[in-house]
């Protein structure tokens, strides 16, 4: 069984429904493959920063708020 490394990137997955992509589309677009992407986003492997460029590009995130999509256990101890 796969031991998760982090938590499910919840508001990613959200942001790529919201831009129309699936997982399939997504992989195409950025060249990271379904299996990859998959896993990753399910927080079972970790997004390397030229992934995590990729997707910012790909899916139009504002800078600001990339920590909201790649790290959002930060927000969690924000007050």
């Amino acid at each position: 069984m796969k031991k998760k490394k982090y938590d499910v990137l919840n508001a990613l997955k959200g942001k790529i429904r919201e831009e129309g992509y699936t997982y399939r589309t997504l992989s195409k677009e950025t060249k990271i493959s379904v299996d990859a992407l998959s896993n990753k986003l399910n927080g079972y492997s970790l997004l390397d920063t030229k992934e995590i460029y990729l997707l910012v590009k790909t899916l139009k995130i504002n800078p600001n708020e990339i920590i909201k999509y790649f790290f959002p256990q930060m927000l969690r101890n924000v007050s």
